[in-house]
């Protein structure tokens, strides 16, 4: 009797584990973030200060219990399902938790960050990488103009040529200013800085920030005692410089209206539709609470969505979360309540957030049929027909 292999289903909106390949993968943390193109998941820092003393690698102690944060680089390749760390020869910094971080072309910018204790150090440095399969040598720039001050638990974005920060902690007070580093000048602008008038929203950490057009909205967030709203989201206008206070809808699809709770220590990424810009909110926690729901924030008509079928496995908070160009959202680390403790992951999930070209669906069909697809040479996945950009994904 032949074996046959188990069918390919296509699930969007559906949370699943990927099952990672390979003999290695970064260890269970939080405060780490990730970023991505639409090759490799990026992973950098965290912190875990119950790892046990087992996981310590005397050969490259990368994390010790006198200083629970991890100084690693590691790249996820999507198609192969493979971990590789990054040897990093040069400017590991020592902050490493509440990093900000993102994408900006083959560029990896990461901003911010504390060290252990909390507070105690943070960093203002803009550090980038050029992304390799090799060894990664990160480079601080040298920037001129009035820097933003050390802090962490930030939002970052690029956009028009410019690196933007907003808000942050140094550990004991919270703001929402906003900076822009011009990356043609390498010189740093303050946009915005709080006077503590009204109209200015509260100071903040562990937010989120989408952008359409000029307007920046500021989504949930909060300080060592307080989760802010996000039925209440201050937006901030590029051009005019001013701030405002939105009010999106709630969710009344179902049979009863609903809205979604206060939250810090969530994730959100933003992708184009049809329908225009949608952003969408996982996990997170109010400070007591942890929350496991997927909200989707329509945000030309300012309409709240809960995903009814797009719900995480296990209630999460300080993870961290990417999106590729194709639309399929990722989900790594962060922390599980567990009972009466919590306890850190190295989960991976993956969701499809729309529907995506079928070309997609074939190569992930693929890819589940011809697991080993990566050890098959450029020359002959381009002869079977495989197109050059996929085949990219696999040999960078």
């Amino acid at each position: 009797m032949t074996s046959r292999k188990k069918e390919y289903i296509f699930e969007p909106f559906k949370v699943t584990e990927v099952k990672c390949r390979g003999f290695e993968s970064p260890r269970p943390r939080s405060g780490h973030r990730i970023a991505c193109d639409d090759a490799n998941i990026y992973c950098f820092g965290g912190y875990n200060p119950s790892l046990p003393l087992t996981n310590i690698r005397r050969d490259n102690p990368t994390w010790t219990p006198a200083r629970p944060l991890f100084k690693e680089l590691w790249s996820f390749s999507i198609a192969s399902r493979k971990w590789k760390q990054h040897r990093v020869i040069e400017n590991m910094p020592e902050e490493l938790a509440s990093n900000a971080m993102c994408m900006n072309g083959r560029y990896l910018m990461i901003f911010g960050g504390t060290g252990a204790p909390f507070g105690n150090r943070c960093s203002n440095d803009v550090i980038v990488w050029r992304t390799c399969n090799d060894d990664a040598r990160l480079q601080i720039l040298e920037v001129s103009g009035i820097k933003p001050p050390g802090q962490y638990g930030q939002a970052i974005l690029c956009h028009d040529g410019c690196f933007y920060t907003v808000g942050g902690t140094n550990g004991f007070a919270y703001n929402c200013d906003i900076f822009r580093l011009d990356l043609r000048t390498l010189e740093w602008d303050p946009v915005f800085v709080g006077t503590g008038q009204e109209g200015e929203p509260y100071g903040r950490y562990r937010h989120e920030v989408a952008r359409v057009g000029s307007k920046l909205y500021i989504i949930g967030g909060g300080t060592g005692e307080w989760a802010f709203e996000l039925m209440e989201i201050p937006m901030f206008d590029l051009e005019t410089k001013t701030w405002s206070l939105l009010v999106p809808k709630a969710d009344d699809s179902a049979k009863d209206t609903i809205s979604p709770l206060p939250r810090k220590c969530h994730s959100a990424v933003q992708i184009e539709s049809p329908e225009g810009a949608q952003v969408f909110v996982a996990g997170g926690s109010d400070g007591q609470a942890v929350f496991d729901d997927i909200w989707r924030l329509n945000v030309s008509d300012l309409q709240w969505t809960l995903m009814q079928k797009t719900v995480l496995p296990h209630p999460l908070y300080f993870h961290s979360s990417t999106v590729t160009s194709y639309g399929c959202m990722y989900v790594f680390g962060g922390i599980e309540p567990k009972d009466d403790a919590t306890s850190r992951n190295n989960i991976l999930y993956k969701v499809w957030l729309c529907i995506p070209k079928l070309s997609e669906i074939c190569w992930e069909a693929l890819l589940n049929s011809h697991p080993n697809l990566d050890q098959v040479d450029s020359k002959s996945l381009l002869n079977i027909g495989i197109p050059i950009h996929l085949v990219k994904r696999l040999h960078t």
